[in-house]
């Protein structure tokens, strides 16, 4: 009688013990215990909604480039610690990339902050800010009746020079020579793609729209170029607006300063 008291004491302790030590079967688990060993080896060390994972929060993930998106840590989209690491002409705030300048304090003498980059302040805004016997032209007062500048369009998703904007090019660059102006070339896109993606490929178009100019010899001095992405539209499309509205904004617009 007593033995068998005490084989059964000893079969339900060890019952119970075998049943504390299991657990959900990895990547499951009730606690962080239970990911502890096992989620080691991938980093899931934390126990989010049943299942074992990298991070409940951010300050999980180690990193301040690091966000954790759930339960997974990732870098964050525009995180910089330094403007060099910045597209275009960004600069790095508050560890985020965002626009050139937020006031005109932030520009050299003789600029504005318009839609979050420096540019040359203007003289005019239209032909009635001039004095006699000169016009506005790309926000300079120039002798009127002379030649003019005009802006180039690119294909989407695209920054190459085709046949229609070389004539423009062409035109513009013999203005340039003619005149002797110093001029600013800004790239624009439309309003697909990422902020970051746009500001690249807009500086990509001003850039070949100035290295055609040069073949055509315009002096490489006497141009900058700037990109405003997607920041300043002619025309609002939206994502899925008609291709006739986009082709708008994907240019390149030329300045005098």
């Amino acid at each position: 009688m007593q033995l068998n008291r005490m084989i059964t004491w000893v079969v339900s302790s060890m019952t119970v013990l075998l049943l504390s030590g299991c657990g959900p079967d990895y990547p499951k688990c009730d606690n962080d215990d239970h990911c502890a060993e096992k989620g080691k080896a991938d980093g899931r060390l934390f126990c989010v909604n049943g299942l074992c994972q990298q991070c409940r929060e951010n300050s999980e993930c180690g990193d301040e480039s690091l966000e954790c998106n759930a339960g997974v840590c990732e870098a964050i989209p525009g995180f910089c610690s330094a403007t060099t690491q910045c597209p275009g002409n960004q600069k790095c705030r508050g560890n985020r990339c965002g626009a050139e300048c937020e006031s005109a304090d932030e520009c050299g003498d003789g600029k504005d902050c318009q839609g979050g980059a420096c540019v040359a302040a203007s003289e005019c805004s239209a032909d009635t800010d001039c004095a006699d016997g000169k016009e506005c032209n790309g926000g300079r007062c120039v002798a009127a009746g002379q030649c003019s500048l005009s802006n180039v369009y690119f294909g989407y998703d695209d920054a190459s020079v085709d046949g229609p904007s070389r004539g423009t090019l062409q035109a513009n660059a013999d203005c340039v020579k003619e005149r002797q102006l110093k001029i600013t070339i800004t790239g624009h896109c439309d309003e697909r793609g990422t902020s970051e993606y746009n500001i690249a490929l807009g500086e990509r178009r001003a850039m070949n729209a100035s290295k055609y100019m040069q073949t055509l010899g315009v002096d490489k001095k006497s141009v900058n170029t700037l990109s405003y992405g997607e920041e300043r539209l002619i025309k609002e499309c939206g994502e899925e607006g008609p291709e006739s509205c986009h082709r708008a904004n994907r240019r390149a617009e030329f300045t005098i300063r």
